[in-house]
């Protein structure tokens, strides 16, 4: 889906940083309204998981990984033109992706073996020195795959990215 709706632990989520991006707004205020949310702590630990991502001054900076339902408590306060075409777009994007696992569960198997063997193969490198070379060795071609089958796996919902 074009890099807007994100696979986290099987489940499709959406982050901060892109909802920023998608609704004009400052991230940091997207973190802020996300903090702020008047919502039960029940509610938060389900829909919200903090996380990170690479700014382009290659900084590790704060997000906030959310589901669909935590979009929506978030996002659907949002107003103006541009906020309500996003707004459909998102729903639109998490139904299909829905959809799209509840129908094809052999594509969700095969993608989270492939990351079961990308997370084997890191932790091999990092507990064992000389696993290191192999590693390296195995990573590209993990990640090509990888990327080949996350690339099945989305939909073409007409998001520019």
């Amino acid at each position: 889906m074009n890099g807007l709706i994100n696979m986290n632990n099987g489940n499709p989520t959406v982050s901060s940083k892109d909802i920023a991006d998608k609704f004009n707004k400052v991230h940091r205020d997207v973190l802020t309204a996300i903090r702020r949310l008047d919502c039960s702590e029940e509610f938060r630990v389900c829909n919200f998981t903090q996380s990170s991502y690479v700014s382009e001054q290659n900084k590790k900076l704060p997000c906030f990984n959310m589901t669909r339902d935590g979009f929506t408590f978030l996002c659907m306060g949002f107003t103006g033109p541009e906020s309500a075409k996003w707004k459909e777009n998102y729903i639109t994007a998490f139904n299909a992706m829905e959809k799209v696992l509840s129908e094809a569960p052999e594509t969700m198997m095969s993608l989270n073996s492939i990351v079961a063997a990308i997370e084997h193969s890191k932790d091999a490198a990092s507990i064992h020195g000389r696993e290191l070379a192999k590693y390296k060795v195995v990573k590209k071609e993990q990640e090509e795959e990888f990327k080949i089958a996350l690339d099945q796996a989305q939909l073409a919902l007409g998001f520019q990215g």
